[in-house]
C-alpha cells in the first residue's frame, strides 16, 4: 500500500524516481565507462563480469578488462570494454 502511495506521489508531483524510490541510476560514457548510483552492494567482480545488488533488482555488466575505478556509499565507476548490461531479479 505504501509503495503505491509513493509511486502516485512521484508521478503526480513529477519527482525524480531515483531520489524518492531509490532506483538505480546508470550513466554511460561511450562503451568504455559507466557510473552507477544507488547500488547496495557488489556481488561478483572480475575482469569480465560485475554484478551489483540495487534496491529493486540485480544489475550485471559484461565486458573485457573491466575495472572498478572507484566506489563509495553512493556511486561507482566501472571502466573497460563494456559489451552489455542486464537487469535481473
Amino acid at each position: 500500500m505504501f509503495e503505491r502511495v509513493k509511486m502516485a506521489a512521484v508521478e503526480e508531483l513529477k519527482l525524480s524516481r531515483d531520489v524518492i524510490l531509490g532506483e538505480v541510476l546508470i550513466s554511460f560514457v561511450g562503451r568504455y565507462s559507466v557510473t552507477i548510483e544507488n547500488y547496495r552492494g557488489i556481488l561478483i567482480y572480475d575482469d569480465s563480469t560485475v554484478k551489483l545488488q540495487a534496491k529493486n533488482c540485480k544489475l550485471q555488466i559484461y565486458g573485457r578488462r573491466l575495472h572498478i575505478d572507484y566506489y563509495n556509499y553512493e556511486e561507482m565507476r566501472i571502466t573497460g570494454q563494456i559489451l552489455r548490461l542486464e537487469f535481473g531479479d
